[in-house]
């Protein structure tokens, strides 16, 4: 498939996504209201399109995958005001039995168990309470406290493009330059250390001259490896955001995260944090992520730059697009095999297209994967991906 019909395909996918309503008029939130002012909602997206990856020596086309930079999901939430207080449960799931997170040139289509139903599918049970002067306690699945940290991006690129590089061709395969095909997976070298989602207790303090400040502590309960179930987390963050002369808009924030060692390995430790700025009437946008982690005696670690323009250009809703890098170093290192550098270089170049009154945006980007080990030689590979994503 040429580079032209994956455009083609990506524009089809997001226009075959849309119902003729929601072209014409937008979509409402699916909601209702009870009579004692609380309200049920239903909500979700579907996120797909066209991958092209080529490893330099083989060319594969993967068609209508799951974009593993924002999934296929679905939730329902419960929100409830009772004087000051506010009360809300969210449940969220995602579904991507084919996704560019597993998809590679030795699993083309999905495996039949991809289908099954399991613990990965779940990405929230959670229940907060909140109060403008006492701050929020979040309960149950969900978010820790960092969680985003390291992806702050203003550019509205990230759709397809921010610090985790790795999503949008996550699971292929490194070639070496001998044709030879690794075991190395492009998600498993480009990392950008962002905290998870857990079972957990997180506080939120309220908003002090713009930051905010949280803390969560939990395990990953979903796990099924008793050992990792016991295995405590815990992890801090500050955030930053504000708006100045009304025409810049600024966000930040850091975070330190901590893993307990699992069978006598050593503890995780992770510190690292983003920054994103937009000059609203021209649209031009800065962002950066840096981060640090040693797991294990081994460390690594990553930086990250996009420049961007987004504006309203045609009336259909803001136009994103961006050009990026990153450079990552000592990830997945494996010593007993001789692997103890590796460096992880990538660029890339995004567009996205808002369509405002359809809820969907419509997205392409191609990207360039160079990474590089102590141990061998590799061809870089190169990713193009089209598609759209539809909210509702």
């Amino acid at each position: 498939m040429t580079h032209r019909n994956i455009a083609r395909a990506a524009l089809a996918t997001g226009i075959l996504a849309l119902p003729a309503a929601a072209i014409g008029q937008g979509l409402p939130p699916i909601e209702h209201e009870f009579s004692n002012g609380s309200v049920l909602r239903f909500y979700g997206q579907i996120n797909k399109g066209v991958l092209q990856y080529d490893d330099g020596q083989a060319t594969e086309t993967y068609g209508l995958i799951d974009n593993d930079n924002s999934g296929t999901r679905v939730g329902l939430t419960y929100t409830q005001v009772r004087g000051d207080w506010t009360f809300e449960n969210v449940n969220e799931f995602q579904y991507t039995p084919f996704s560019t997170s597993t998809a590679n040139i030795l699993e083309q289509s999905p495996p039949s168990s991809a289908y099954d139903w399991s613990n990965a599918n779940i990405r929230k049970i959670d229940f907060t309470f909140a109060n403008d002067r006492a701050g929020k306690i979040w309960f149950g699945q969900g978010s820790m406290a960092t969680d985003g940290i390291l992806e702050m991006d203003l550019s509205g690129t990230d759709v397809i493009a921010y610090s985790g590089v790795a999503d949008s061709a996550a699971g292929q395969l490194i070639r070496e330059s001998d044709g030879t095909l690794s075991d190395i997976q492009i998600g498993d070298v480009y990392a950008n250390l962002d905290g998870d989602r857990r079972f957990r207790i997180r506080y939120d303090t309220p908003s002090f001259a713009n930051f905010t400040f949280a803390a969560a502590f939990g395990r990953n309960l979903l796990s099924s490896d008793p050992d990792v179930r016991d295995a405590n987390v815990f992890d801090a963050s500050v955030t930053y955001a504000n708006t100045y002369y009304d025409t810049v808009e600024v966000q930040a924030g850091l975070g330190y995260n901590w893993k307990e060692g699992i069978d006598g390995a050593g503890e995780s430790n992770i510190w690292g944090g983003s920054a994103s700025g937009i000059h609203r009437p021209t649209g031009l946008n800065l962002t950066f992520a840096a981060g640090s982690g040693d797991e294990n005696d081994n460390s690594g670690d990553f930086w990250y730059t996009k420049l961007g323009v987004l504006r309203d250009f045609i009336g259909w809703g803001d136009t994103g697009a961006s050009v990026d890098y990153y450079s990552g170093d000592d990830f997945n290192l494996d010593r007993d095999v001789g692997i103890d550098s590796t460096t992880s270089d990538s660029w890339g170049i995004a567009l996205v297209q808002n369509i405002d009154r359809a809820n969907t945006q419509l997205w392409l980007t191609y990207r360039s994967y160079d990474y590089s080990d102590n141990s061998a030689s590799y061809d870089d590979g190169q990713a193009i991906f089209g598609g759209a994503r539809f909210r509702f």
